[in-house]
């Protein structure tokens, strides 16, 4: 984090999402996966039943594609998990800051004078585990989330704190 730093910026919280929500939030898709997975079940049910070559080669090229991308779907908790490792926010004096990846890592950063709104969302995993997600919403570039954050009221308001410092010094430097 250090790298993207300015020598005259000043860090004022620094957070890493809790594991539990952040992981659990992405396994709800395997609730809704359930229907999908009996699907071909009911629409194949003589399956093992004799049935022309033709037909048997259609349904076992269609069941690896439908379960080949249910797989797919179903392992976002497990891309969480290894995203988790690598996922650190920051807040500075000037931007806030998300360093994420799984292989490589990627920094988000979005200037406090631009932000125009701080929302903050508790789901249903982050209300049982004391987290949130606070969204950082500016003019003319994507909203910079910071996920599973931890007593996310008292992060929203350091963040508001700077964002206000940040603006009256821009004014005042008019």
């Amino acid at each position: 984090m250090r790298k993207v730093l300015n020598p005259d910026e000043r860090v004022l919280w620094v957070g890493k999402p809790e594991r539990a929500p952040f992981i659990l939030g992405s396994s709800s898709v395997l609730f809704f996966l359930i229907p999908f997975f009996l699907f071909p079940l009911l629409l194949f049910p003589g399956f093992f039943s004799p049935m022309p070559a033709d037909f048997y080669l259609f349904t076992v090229v269609f069941l690896l594609m439908w379960y080949g991308i249910l797989l797919l779907m179903a392992s976002a908790p497990l891309k969480r998990a290894l995203e988790w490792r690598n996922r650190i926010y920051a807040l500075t004096d000037r931007r806030a800051i998300v360093r994420r990846g799984i292989v490589g890592i990627d920094y988000d950063m979005l200037d406090l004078d631009l932000v125009r709104m701080v929302r903050v969302d508790v789901g249903f995993w982050d209300s049982r585990y004391g987290t949130g997600t606070i969204t950082l919403e500016a003019v003319g570039v994507d909203p910079l989330s910071l996920i599973s954050v931890k007593s996310p009221y008292d992060v929203q308001k350091i963040i508001e704190r700077a964002i206000r410092e940040v603006n009256e010094g821009s004014s005042r430097g008019r």
